[in-house]
């Protein structure tokens, strides 16, 4: 059976599309494989801006305080006076 291919973490990404703008930029490559480290370069870019994306959002909702404790609103207060209100009349 074959085994799925584990997904780079963003640090190998990122030194993978180094390693290709380098040896693109050298010129030392035939355009067959110019065209097939560009288009892995464009996928790696992709992936790269995709991860750093999403941790850009996880930090901005880490620190906007989006964690924050859960505290009754003064509706759930409310509610809550009505349904001991009612337990009491029966």
């Amino acid at each position: 059976m074959a085994r799925k291919k584990e997904p780079l973490d963003f640090e190998t990404q990122l030194k993978r599309l180094q390693d290709i703008v380098a040896e693109l930029e050298s010129g030392n490559v035939s355009l067959e494989q110019g065209v097939v480290l560009y288009k892995e370069g464009v996928s790696l870019a992709r992936a790269c801006r995709e991860r750093l994306q999403n941790a850009r959002n996880e930090i901005r909702v880490f620190s906007e305080g989006a964690f924050e404790p859960f505290n009754e609103t003064d509706e759930d207060e409310d509610a809550a006076g009505l349904r001991k209100n009612e337990a009491t009349r029966d």
